[in-house]
C-alpha cells in the first residue's frame, strides 16, 4: 500500500467517525462550537497524516485555542466554569494533542513501515529510512518532473564524519545511525523523503521547495543532528542543491548514487547498511 493511499483511508475514516458522532448526539444539548470542535479534530488529523508530527503539533495548537475561545463566551459570568466545562474543554484540548502529536509520529513512522512492506530493499536496515537505491529512484523521479513541469525541489545532503568512530562497538555505531535517522525524519515534513546513502551521508528531498526553503531546512537539521550527535557536533556538515541553481550538481549526485557497487574507503559505521 502506498502511503498516500493509507493517508486516504486514515481521512475517511476519521470523517466517518466524526460526522457520525455529531448525527448520534445531534439531538442532545450539542451547540455550534461543539459541532465546530469536532470537525476541527478532523483538521487536526489532517494535518498529523499529510506534515508528520510537527504539522499535527502546530495544528493542535491552533485548534485547542479556538475551541477555548469559542467556549469563553459561553462560560457563566457569575459562578464561572462548572466541572463538567472544564474537563470538557480539557478533553477535547487532549483529543487534538494526541491526535496531532501522536497521530503525527505515527504517520511518519508508517511512511517507512509501508515502504518496507512494499519491498524490504527500500529501507536500510541500520537507519529505518530509504535506503540509497530507494532514494536515487525518488531523485531520478524529482529530476525529470522539474525538466517536465518545472515541479521545483530541493535537496539536503547531511554528512558525518565517521573517522572517530571505528573502534566501537557495532550495536553502539547502529544505535547512532538509528538515532540520527529518527531526529531527521522527525524533523521533517511527511511530504518530504529522508534516506540515507552507500557513503553513511544522510539525503532529505524537499518537493516544491526552492534554494531558500532548502537552505532554512539545512541549518535546521544540522543543528539538529549536532544536538542528537552531542560530543561529535563537530563532526557534522550540511549543504543543500536545488533544482533551479544546481541543476548539474543534482545529476552528478543522481549519477553517483545511482551506482549499485559501494564506494571504496567506507568505515565500519558505513558498512552497517
Amino acid at each position: 500500500m502506498k502511503y498516500a493511499t493509507f493517508e486516504r483511508l486514515v481521512l475517511a475514516l476519521g470523517a466517518a467517525s466524526v460526522f457520525a458522532t455529531i448525527a448520534l448526539t445531534w439531538g442532545s444539548d450539542l451547540v455550534v462550537q461543539e459541532v465546530v470542535g469536532q470537525l476541527m479534530l478532523l483538521g487536526v488529523l489532517f494535518a498529523a497524516v499529510h506534515w508528520g508530527r510537527r504539522g499535527g503539533f502546530i495544528a493542535a495548537i491552533v485548534a485547542s485555542i479556538a475551541y477555548i475561545a469559542m467556549r469563553i463566551p459561553l462560560l457563566p459570568v457569575e459562578t464561572g466554569p462548572s466541572t463538567d466545562t472544564i474537563v470538557t474543554i480539557l478533553t477535547r484540548v487532549l483529543s487534538y494533542g494526541l491526535v496531532g502529536i501522536v497521530g503525527g509520529e505515527l504517520a511518519t513512522r508508517m511512511k517507512y513501515v509501508l515502504a518496507g512492506l512494499e519491498g524490504s530493499s527500500n529501507i536500510d536496515p541500520a537507519s529505518g529510512i530509504y535506503n540509497q537505491r530507494a532514494f536515487a529512484r525518488l531523485l531520478e523521479g524529482a529530476i525529470a518532473r522539474f525538466e517536465r513541469y518545472g515541479e521545483t525541489f530541493s535537496i539536503v545532503l547531511v554528512d558525518v564524519d565517521n573517522s572517530d568512530t571505528d573502534t566501537e562497538r557495532p550495536s553502539r555505531q547502529r544505535a547512532q545511525v538509528r538515532s540520527l535517522a529518527g531526529t531527521i525524519r522527525n524533523d521533517i515534513r511527511l511530504v518530504d523523503e529522508a534516506g540515507r546513502l552507500a557513503d553513511g551521508a544522510f539525503a532529505v528531498l524537499l518537493p516544491h521547495t526552492p534554494k531558500s526553503g532548502g537552505e532554512v531546512v539545512t541549518e535546521r537539521l544540522a543543528a539538529a543532528a549536532r544536538s542528537s550527535l552531542g560530543a561529535r557536533a563537530g563532526s557534522v556538515s550540511a549543504r543543500c542543491l536545488s533544482s533551479s541553481e544546481d541543476a548539474q550538481a543534482l545529476k552528478d549526485l543522481l549519477a553517483t548514487i545511482a551506482e549499485p557497487a559501494v564506494p571504496m574507503g567506507e568505515t565500519a559505521l558505513q558498512s552497517l547498511s
